[in-house]
């Protein structure tokens, strides 16, 4: 007995001890820090989250991934919902048909996948390049895929729990949705082509005086997302004496123009808004809605706003062109429907856009 129990001292405690090793690697060490955030991923957010982009903000640390949420299919929409570090991420993929009150923006379904894409930003909005579809304004960054098996799209959006400090820190988190992305087509088997790196981004827009256009003896009309938009009309009512407009070339799911006056504070009397594929479809509302643009029709115009649509490449869902006047405004409707002309009219054809409906 003596001789056995001297056996099982001698097999048992080195058992022991590389127990005891193994967890102190796993539990304390560097690599072993990175095993325990590789076990994390695989069962977080559906495993749609790359390594090393996440960990940029993680540093490997579990506790950066933080609260998630799964959706199940309903309606042509499916989505998850997931923390990394003060990311908050949005990831889906929803059918050209769905609109902003089907994925209950307005009624509370489905918890508001349209309503979340874009937060409130600072920044108009500056292309991602590298091929992709996508864009960060220094607070929310996305890039939408169009689905060439089916119509849909997976779009993957990050916004920021605070602002971002610059574009480099904005192409780090362009990496992580870009990257995120891929895995989502691939996860919900939608077929698409995605980009490659993402190069170094445009700087935020500043805005130019109207008196430079008129004095380097360019157009009357603003140029890049602005171009043809007749601006001296508002300059010379003195609504407006500066424009700002998207920054950086590529595509973008979402583009824009403002017209404002520095009068004390800068404040913006015009905003145009291009918006493509989802980034249109989370605007549209209900045939019914006393507000908004409604799914029944394809171009409107009103006190304040005038809109129309278009026919655009890779998303059935038609664009949204829309022109807003700002209380510091005092619009007119000729200069509504003239500026919203202006304006589609070379988004679409930056982008090749067909069939575009204009109000009368």
């Amino acid at each position: 007995m003596r001789v056995l129990r001297r056996v099982a001292v001698f097999v048992v405690l080195p058992l022991v001890a590389v127990t005891v090793a193994g967890y102190s690697w796993y539990r304390l060490s560097d690599t072993g820090r990175d095993a325990r955030y590789r076990d994390k991923l695989a069962s977080y957010c559906r495993n749609l989250l790359p390594e090393a982009e996440s960990a940029v903000f993680t540093g490997h640390s579990e506790s950066g991934l933080g609260h998630e949420e799964h959706h199940a299919e309903r309606e042509g929409l499916r989505w998850e919902s997931c923390d990394v570090a003060r990311l908050h991420l949005t990831i889906g993929e929803i059918a050209d048909t769905v609109t902003a009150t089907d994925s209950g923006t307005y009624t509370g379904a489905s918890a508001g996948f349209l309503s979340r894409l874009r937060g409130d930003a600072d920044e108009l909005p500056i292309a991602l390049g590298g091929g992709w579809e996508g864009y960060t304004d220094l607070r929310n960054t996305a890039v939408v895929m169009g689905c060439t098996n089916r119509q849909a799209s997976v779009v993957v959006s990050a916004t920021a729990e605070r602002g971002l400090d610059d574009v480099d820190a904005a192409r780090e988190v362009g990496r992580l949705v870009t990257a995120t992305a891929i895995r989502a087509a691939r996860h919900y088997g939608c077929d698409a082509k995605h980009g490659g790196p993402i190069p170094e981004l445009a700087q935020p827009a500043t805005e130019s005086p109207t008196e430079t256009a008129r004095h380097s003896g360019s157009a009357r009309d603003a140029d890049g997302t602005c171009t043809g938009i007749p601006v001296q009309t508002v300059a010379d009512t003195g609504e407006v004496n500066w424009t700002k407009q998207t920054g950086g070339t590529g595509n973008l799911p979402v583009e824009e123009c403002a017209l404002g006056k520095t009068a004390g504070l800068d404040e913006a009397a015009y905003w145009f808004q291009a918006n493509y594929g989802p980034y249109a479809q989370r605007l549209r509302t209900a045939p019914d809605a006393r507000n908004g643009y409604r799914t029944d029709a394809d171009a409107g115009l009103s006190r304040n706003e005038a809109w129309a649509t278009a026919r655009c490449p890779g998303h059935t869902a038609r664009t949204l062109f829309s022109v807003v006047a700002t209380e510091y405004a005092d619009p007119k409707a000729p200069f509504l429907k003239a500026s919203l002309r202006a304006f589609a009219e070379n988004a679409a054809e930056r982008h090749g856009c067909t069939d575009l409906r204009l109000p009368h």
